[in-house]
């Protein structure tokens, strides 16, 4: 959101028709904009399809490459590790290009990202290509993650932004929900390689096709921007664009270089930042590592593998409930902190309560305990992202995350790791204290600490004049 937004807002309704004599082009929408949105769209379903997939069948996987669980977990943590490292010089880099250089770089990213997986799939040495595959994926997500704003912005009028923003994050729930549950049905560990192999790569293969020719489409097809912009807002943008142009390399660095610095200085971004990390890399950690608790914690049960794939599936759907139905809650309320607040508290105690029905051993409590997770872990992470931007006003988000990716990427390698050494050396109960003890330290940081509403106090304060 950019500081020019709330008065582009005021003056929307009387130059929606502008003229040119207004130094603003005609505002018309592109009917091509929903076919971007669905380029998007199936991009990161691909991308988020992947991780779920061979996350849920870790055991078959290690059993495949002949290698230690944890090795598996490892191709997650590189690609994690890859977005963290990456996400400060690709977002400078990207900033100064426009919305198709982002996503065909975001696509070659997926591209090569799948194709190395689909190549290492075909021998049972392919272990170093899979977990290259995953690296490519984690510069994906630097690209992809802030694109869906920008995409909506550029292509999008104002009172079509929200629904296409929602229909591009489809692609990413899709993608997790049905990943775990397909190859899971798709393979197990009684089977042998070969069948790993003819089924697995049956999956693969495809994607790849599919994948290099949207790329190719994309390529050819698709225009740098639309013809004219699709409202007064994005109009502006582009005039201010065109007086930033002429600023250097050595200018828009030292620019970037000052708003990280005035970011990581400011105790208010600071008390909500840890908890964004920790509910960013929430629902990515319990994907990874969820299949392997259940194998510690279930000696007994049968299919395992899909238990976790219909947890995680139910988890994403509910994940994306909650988030749609706190929009309105916050719109209505703004309380931005009390909803963060509350959603938070419910995700400690729906962990506590997973944690409880392992150690009962009781399937029906843990799946019950997740999908309400999901379901407050989409309030949550929506009323936390919109409480980072009240407190960061008039920041970019773009240029908040670049720390986002950063730190989310390196705690969500911590988490990995310490929940893994945990589980092996003292079982999962024990294994899923470390993420709670986290979770309540950042809830417990949030709470005590006063913050001020910027967004909220500059539209109230451009609407007084306006009631008198």
């Amino acid at each position: 959101m950019d500081s020019n937004q709330n008065d582009i807002h005021l003056i929307q309704d009387n130059t929606e028709d502008s003229h040119p004599s207004n130094g603003i082009e005609i505002v018309k929408a592109s009917p091509e904009r929903w076919l971007v949105a669905s380029v998007y769209t199936v991009i990161t379903l691909f991308r988020s399809f992947n991780q779920s997939a061979l996350a849920t069948i870790n055991d078959v996987m290690a059993q495949y490459f002949d290698v230690m669980p944890w090795q598996i977990d490892w191709m997650f943590n590189a690609a994690a590790l890859s977005f963290a490292v990456s996400s400060m010089p690709v977002l400078f880099v990207l900033r100064r290009f426009g919305v198709k250089m982002s996503l065909v770089s975001g696509i070659i990213c997926s591209a090569v990202g799948v194709s190395l997986t689909c190549i290492a799939l075909i021998t049972r040495k392919g272990y170093i290509l899979c977990l290259m595959g995953q690296m490519s994926f984690g510069i994906s997500i630097v690209v992809l993650t802030p694109l869906r704003s920008s995409i909506g912005a550029v292509w999008f009028p104002a009172n079509e932004i929200a629904y296409a923003l929602g229909f591009m994050f489809v692609g990413r729930t899709l993608g997790e929900a049905t990943g775990g549950v397909i190859t899971s049905h798709l393979v197990s560990i009684s089977d042998s390689p070969s069948t790993v192999r003819i089924r697995l790569l049956a999956v693969f293969s495809s994607l790849t096709v599919i994948i290099w020719i949207i790329l190719i489409l994309v390529v050819v097809f698709l225009k740098q921007q639309p013809k004219h912009p699709p409202s007064v807002a994005q109009a502006k943008v582009l005039q201010l664009k065109e007086m930033e142009q002429s600023s250097s390399f050595r200018e828009d660095l030292v620019k970037f270089k000052n708003v990280q610095v005035k970011l990581l200085t400011d105790v208010n971004f600071l008390t909500v930042l840890p908890v964004c990390f920790i509910m960013g890399t929430f629902k990515r950690f319990t994907t990874v590592l969820l299949t392997s608790i259940l194998h510690r914690g279930f000696f007994q049960r049968k299919n395992l593998n899909r238990d976790g794939g219909y947890m995680i599936m139910g988890l994403w759907i509910l994940f994306v409930a909650g988030g749609f139905l706190a929009g309105p809650l916050l719109s209505k309320t703004r309380r931005y902190k009390a909803v963060a607040v509350v959603s938070l508290g419910l995700t400690n105690l729906f962990w506590v309560l997973t944690l409880i029905g392992i150690k009962v051993s009781s399937i029906a409590v843990v799946y019950i305990s997740l999908y309400m997770l999901g379901f407050v872990n989409g309030s949550a992470v929506v009323s936390i992202i919109e409480l980072l931007v009240e407190v960061t006003y008039p920041t970019n988000i773009q240029e908040i995350y670049v720390i986002l990716l950063l730190g989310m990427g390196t705690v969500l390698v911590i988490e990995n790791f310490a929940v893994r050494l945990l589980l092996d050396r003292f079982g999962p109960e024990v294994s899923l204290v470390f993420p709670l003890i986290l979770l309540l330290i950042s809830t417990i940081l949030l709470v005590i600490k006063k913050l001020p509403f910027y967004r909220q106090e500059a539209e109230d304060s451009t609407q007084q004049p306006l009631l008198r």
